[in-house]
């Protein structure tokens, strides 16, 4: 059975919003300071963390690219859903 109109406008809609949320929170995080573990870094220090429960240890140049690479992906990510979503929603209108 394909889902209705309604149904598809309200499932777009969502997707508008959770799309354009993803995209603001990438954006806000690029001004937060950088932490480690819950503990704000600066310049020289090292970050001593677990991945899939082993150690990791990284640098700040380190810790700051992959932060970077998160907010790259939420913020495209984002921008990809909300404008995926609008496409869908426009043409199910």
């Amino acid at each position: 059975m394909r889902p209705n109109r309604r149904s598809l406008k309200i499932a777009h809609s969502i997707g508008i919003v959770v799309g354009l949320a993803l995209l603001l929170i990438g954006i806000i995080r690029l001004f937060l300071p950088l932490e480690c573990a819950g503990h704000r870094m600066e310049a020289g220090q090292v970050c001593h963390d677990t991945n899939k429960g082993r150690a990791v240890v990284r640098t700040f140049d380190e810790q700051r690219s992959l932060r970077n690479s998160t907010d790259g992906f939420l913020i495209v990510g984002g921008a990809v859903v909300a404008a995926g979503s609008a496409l869908l929603l426009r043409r199910t209108a």
